[in-house]
């Protein structure tokens, strides 16, 4: 089988398609990677949840982080909130990390 040679610069050579034909392209791949048993590199994968990028703060509700963080910038201490909401130390800091 001769070897297909794809452009040096497949990226910018996918631009210039058109929306129908980078579908059926997508299709084809979709195809042609169930026939050799492979997945798309998305799916092997899964990047972190973008909407929580401290893990910590998924032990989180909304209501409490925008208590610590109204908290914090009224005055309060890190370790007063800690001992009044028992919450760790640790999830004030990723808070107030990913407030910023």
């Amino acid at each position: 089988m001769p070897k297909t040679v794809l452009p040096q610069n497949l990226a910018v050579s996918l631009q210039h398609l058109s929306e129908h034909d980078i579908l059926r392209l997508e299709e084809a791949l979709a195809t042609e990677l169930d026939r050799r048993g492979l997945t798309a590199s998305k799916e092997k994968t899964k990047p972190q949840s973008k909407s929580v990028p401290y893990p910590i703060l998924s032990q989180l509700t909304r209501s409490q982080i925008g208590l610590i963080r109204s908290s914090i910038q009224a005055g309060v201490k890190p370790a007063a909130l800690s001992r009044q909401f028992g919450i760790t130390r640790a999830q004030i800091t990723a808070v107030l990390k990913a407030g910023t």
